[in-house]
């Protein structure tokens, strides 16, 4: 559950990043992240290594993931060009205020590298992710929706267009 609430807390962030620099387009279908969540001491959280979860993104949800201007985030900026990204900025969650860095690294349209920092008054919180194109999205997969996959099938936690994400 809690691995679930930093991810949250990371597509909020990925969201809600506005700025002068455009984020590149990822290849659309099914990607993979396999996330690790750090505490202030260093220590990966409980629950929080290799969380595997997927999203179904297309050209148009893909924006809404990365780009979407409305959220509890002010003053994020976008910068960066070619592979090299970086979102900064101010935001409030989970009822505490945080300061974001966010580095992206695009190796390709289907692979996408992420180092997050979160800096709240509890101490940084640090997330490492890899992203993964992994083909079409599967069955019964709506564009947008995010979850994980639970014996072969998917699990939806959510979708980037349901009204509590905007």
């Amino acid at each position: 559950m809690r691995s679930r609430i930093w991810l949250a807390v990371l597509g909020s962030l990925m969201a809600q990043a506005a700025g002068a620099a455009t984020l590149p387009a990822r290849a659309p279908g099914l990607w993979q992240s396999v996330s690790t969540v750090r505490g202030p001491d260093g220590k990966v959280l409980p629950n929080a290594d290799n969380v595997v979860t997927v999203s179904c993104v297309d050209a148009d949800n893909d924006a809404k993931f990365f780009t979407s201007g409305e959220s509890a985030c002010t003053d994020l900026r976008i910068s960066g060009a070619g592979q090299h990204f970086a979102i900064n900025g101010a935001c409030r969650g989970q009822g505490q205020y945080m300061t974001i860095h966010e580095t992206l690294f695009y190796a390709s349209p289907q692979d996408v590298q992420l180092q997050a920092q979160l800096k709240l008054p509890s101490g940084p919180i640090t997330i490492a992710a890899q992203l993964r194109w992994q083909g079409a999205c599967l069955p019964g997969m709506m564009p947008g929706d995010e979850g994980n996959i639970v014996n072969g099938t998917f699990s939806k936690a959510d979708n980037i267009n349901d009204p509590a994400n905007q």
